[in-house]
C-alpha cells in the first residue's frame, strides 16, 4: 500500500508540475505582449513631447480653444524649423506669431504685417516645465520686423534687432500641488526673472573675462558646462572646477547649510559678484536652477534666438 501511496502522489505531482510548466509557458506570451503595448504607447507619448510643449501654454490659459489660425508659413528646416502663423483672437483680432522648433515653449506675437511687409512685436509667451510643475508667463516686448504677409507664396523673415523684453505682465505658477494665478504668480515670476537677470549678466561678463567664446547648441550643453561652476559641491571631484578643489581644502573655510547643502562661502566669494553672495549661499539659486532651467537658458540666448529668426525664408502651406 505504501508504495501504491507513494506512486500515487509522484504521479499526482508529475501532473501539477506539467500543468504549471503550461501554464508559466502563456506568462512570456502575455508578457511580450503588454511590453510591446508599454513601449509603443511610451514611444508616442514621448513623441509628441515637443508638439505639446509648444502649445502647452495655449492650452494651459484656454488661447488654445479661443483662437485660430488663417495662415500658416514654415521654413521647413530639419534642424530648426520657424513657422509664422496669421492669428484671430476670440474678439476677431488678427496678430502673428513666431515660434521655432529649436525653442520650445516660446513664442513671439505681434502686429500683422502692413502693406509693406513691417509688423511690431508686442508679447512673447513663454512657459518653463520643470519636475515639479511649471512657469508660464507673457512679456510685453517693444521690437519690429519686416514679412511680406499672405499673399505671397514665399517671403523672408526678418527681424531689425533683439527686442526688448519690457516686463512680465501676467503668469501662472504649478509647483508640485500649489497652483497660483494673478498677482499670486506674477510677484514671485516677476522677483525670479530678477534674480534670473542679474545671473545671466554675470555669466556673460564671465565669459568674457575668461576669454571663453562657447556657444551652446541645446540646454543640455548650457547646463553641463555652467552646473560644475554654479554648484561645485553638487559634482563629482573630477568636474569640480580647479578653484573649487583648492579651496575646499582650506581647514579654515566657511560653510552654510541650506536646503540640505554645505555651500562653502568662500568659494562664493571668489567667483561671484557681492550681489550674489546670498542668492548662491541660500540655495535660492539651486532652486531657480532646478524650476527653472529653460528659462535660464532663454534669457541668456535672447539675442541667438532672435538672429535665428533673421532672413529665414518661409513657405505658405495652409
Amino acid at each position: 500500500m505504501k508504495m501504491k501511496i507513494t506512486s500515487h502522489k509522484v504521479h499526482q505531482g508529475t501532473k501539477n508540475d506539467r500543468f504549471t510548466n503550461q501554464l508559466w509557458s502563456f506568462v512570456p506570451l502575455y508578457l511580450c505582449a503588454f511590453v510591446r503595448c508599454f513601449f509603443f504607447s511610451s514611444f508616442f507619448l514621448l513623441a509628441g513631447c515637443t508638439s505639446l510643449l509648444q502649445k502647452g501654454g495655449e492650452v494651459l490659459e484656454g488661447s488654445a480653444f479661443t483662437e485660430k489660425t488663417t495662415a500658416l508659413y514654415s521654413s521647413n528646416g530639419k534642424e530648426n524649423e520657424v513657422i509664422l502663423k496669421e492669428m484671430l483672437n476670440k474678439d476677431d483680432e488678427s496678430f502673428i506669431e513666431i515660434t521655432s522648433s529649436q525653442w520650445p515653449g516660446l513664442a513671439l506675437r505681434g502686429s500683422v504685417p502692413g502693406t509693406d511687409g513691417g509688423f511690431h512685436l508686442t508679447e512673447a509667451r513663454f512657459l518653463s516645465t520643470h519636475v515639479f510643475g511649471w512657469n508660464e508667463f507673457s512679456y510685453e516686448l517693444l521690437g519690429s520686423g519686416n514679412f511680406s504677409s499672405g499673399r505671397e507664396a514665399a517671403a523672408i523673415l526678418t527681424i531689425d534687432e533683439a527686442p526688448e523684453r519690457v516686463q512680465i505682465s501676467s503668469g501662472k505658477i504649478r509647483l508640485k500641488s500649489r497652483r497660483l494665478t494673478g498677482n499670486a504668480a506674477l510677484v514671485p515670476l516677476r522677483n525670479r526673472r530678477e534674480r534670473i537677470l542679474a545671473l545671466t549678466e554675470w555669466m556673460a561678463k564671465q565669459q568674457k573675462n575668461t576669454g571663453d567664446s562657447i556657444s551652446f547648441d541645446n540646454q543640455d550643453e548650457f547646463e553641463e558646462y555652467w552646473k560644475r561652476l554654479l554648484f561645485p559641491e553638487l559634482v563629482s571631484a573630477k568636474e569640480q572646477p580647479q578653484e573649487y578643489s583648492s579651496i575646499k581644502s582650506d581647514e579654515n573655510a566657511e560653510w552654510n547649510r541650506a536646503d540640505g547643502v554645505k555651500w562653502n562661502l568662500a568659494y562664493t566669494k571668489s567667483l561671484f559678484p557681492e550681489a550674489l553672495w546670498e542668492f548662491r549661499d541660500s540655495g535660492a539659486l539651486l532652486r531657480d536652477w532646478e524650476e527653472a532651467l529653460p528659462w535660464i537658458f532663454m534669457e541668456y540666448s535672447w539675442d541667438t534666438i532672435i538672429g535665428s529668426f533673421n532672413n529665414i525664408t518661409l513657405k505658405k502651406i495652409k
